[in-house]
C-alpha cells in the first residue's frame, strides 16, 4: 500500500493481535478473557460493525472438543468468536467460511502471508443477513507460527455517514489507508476530501461532484465491455489504483488505493521475523524482544538485520513506519458466501 504519512505505527488489527498472542505467551487461554477483550474492543469502537478472531486447530488452549457447537464455536470447537452488531445490539456467532477459498481471504491470506492487510469490499453473513463490508486483519504469531488471526470489518454503506463534513478526514478512510467513492449515475454522490486529492493528484482535476474525464471515460469503457477492472495511475514514484465495485446496498462504488510503486517486501518475512518486527513496533530493545521469545540476544540482532535486508530500509525506525504500508494486493471479488 501506500507510503501514507498518516499511517499509525500499529493499526487496530494490529494492535488486537498481539494483545491476544502476548496472552498467550502469558499462559492464559481462558476463551472468555479472549472475548472479553473482543467485546470490549467493539464496545469502544462503534464505527466496527464486527471484531472477530479465528484460531488454528486446538492452537489456543488444546480443548476445542470441549467447545463443539457451543455459543460462539461450530462443529469443529476451533476458537472463531465474531462478535458484531448486527441485530443492533451486540452478540456473537461463530465465524464462517474461514478455510473456504475466496470468500475465507479474511483468514486464509493472513495465515498465508503472515502479515497484515485490508481485504477488500466483499459479501459476508452477519446476523443472519448479508452485509457488504472492508476488513483490516492481522495474524497472530506463536513460538514462532502463525496460530491465528484477529480482524476488525467495518460495513461499507455506513462509510459516507462517519465524516460529518464533506470537507472533513473520513475516520475510516484513515484508519483503512483508502479511499472510497459512491456514484449516482456518472456523478460522485460521495467523495472524501481524501479521495478527492487522491483524484486530483494521480488522474486530473474535476468539478464539484464530478470524477476527472480520464476515469469517466475508463468506467464507461467497463461499463460497454461488462469486464471487471482495476485501473492504474501513476504520478511521482507512485500509483494509484482504482478499483470498481458494485453492491445491492451500496450502489455502485470506487476504491481508492495508493501505494508506493515497486516498495514492500524484496523478500517474505518468516514468522519469527514477523515477532520481532511486532516488538520492534512496540518500542521493544534487542535486548527485552530476546527475553519476550527466549531466545539469545545474538539471534535477535540477526533476525533485525535480515528484517531490515528483507524491508529494504536503512534502520529500526523506517521499518517501524513500514508495518502498516507494505504492498497492497487486489483480489477478485469474493464470490457470495450464502450461495455456497
Amino acid at each position: 500500500m501506500t507510503a501514507a504519512r498518516d499511517a499509525s505505527p500499529s493499526s487496530p488489527a494490529r494492535l488486537l493481535a498481539d494483545t491476544l498472542a502476548m496472552l498467550k505467551r502469558l499462559g492464559v487461554t481462558d476463551r472468555p478473557v479472549f472475548d472479553g477483550i473482543l467485546r470490549t474492543t467493539l464496545e469502544s469502537h462503534p464505527r466496527y460493525l464486527g471484531v472477530w478472531s479465528v484460531w488454528e486447530p486446538n492452537a489456543l488452549d488444546g480443548r476445542d472438543s470441549d467447545f463443539v457447537n457451543l455459543e460462539g464455536h461450530d462443529d469443529t470447537g476451533r476458537y472463531i468468536p465474531f462478535w458484531n452488531r448486527g441485530c443492533g445490539s451486540i452478540a456473537v456467532e461463530p465465524n464462517v467460511f474461514y478455510e473456504t477459498p475466496g470468500v475465507g481471504e479474511f483468514y486464509l491470506r493472513p495465515r498465508r502471508e503472515g502479515r497484515e492487510s485490508v481485504i477488500e469490499p466483499y459479501d459476508y453473513p452477519v446476523a443472519g443477513s448479508r452485509r457488504f463490508i472492508t476488513t483490516q486483519v492481522a495474524p497472530v504469531f506463536f513460538q514462532g507460527g502463525c496460530v491465528g488471526a484477529a480482524g476488525i470489518d467495518i460495513a461499507v454503506e455506513e462509510i459516507p455517514g462517519v465524516a460529518h463534513h464533506a470537507d472533513d478526514e473520513n475516520p475510516v478512510e484513515t484508519l483503512l489507508h483508502r479511499g472510497f467513492v459512491f456514484l449516482d449515475g456518472g456523478r460522485a454522490s460521495y467523495c472524501s476530501a481524501r479521495s478527492r486529492r487522491l483524484l486530483a493528484r494521480f488522474v486530473g482535476p474535476a468539478a464539484a461532484g464530478e470524477l476527472p474525464l480520464p476515469l469517466q471515460r475508463m468506467l464507461e469503457a467497463v461499463e460497454q465491455s461488462a469486464t471487471p477492472a482495476a485501473f492504474s495511475f501513476s504520478s511521482g514514484g507512485a500509483e494509484l489504483v482504482v478499483r470498481p465495485f458494485a453492491h445491492s446496498s451500496t450502489g455502485r462504488g470506487l476504491l481508492l488505493v495508493e501505494r508506493a510503486s515497486g516498495a514492500g517486501l524484496l523478500a517474505p518475512l518468516s514468522a519469527r521475523e514477523h515477532e520481532v518486527l511486532a516488538w520492534m513496533t512496540h518500542g521493544k530493545t534487542n535486548a527485552e524482544i530476546a527475553t519476550i521469545l527466549g531466545i539469545s540476544l545474538h539471534t535477535v540482532k540477526r533476525h533485525v538485520e535480515k528484517i531490515l535486508q528483507k524491508l529494504g530500509v536503512p534502520n529500526r525506525s523506517a521499518a517501524i513506519s513500514s508495518r502498516t504500508i507494505g504492498p497492497s494486493t487486489y483480489p477478485d471479488r469474493h464470490p457470495d458466501p450464502l450461495a455456497c
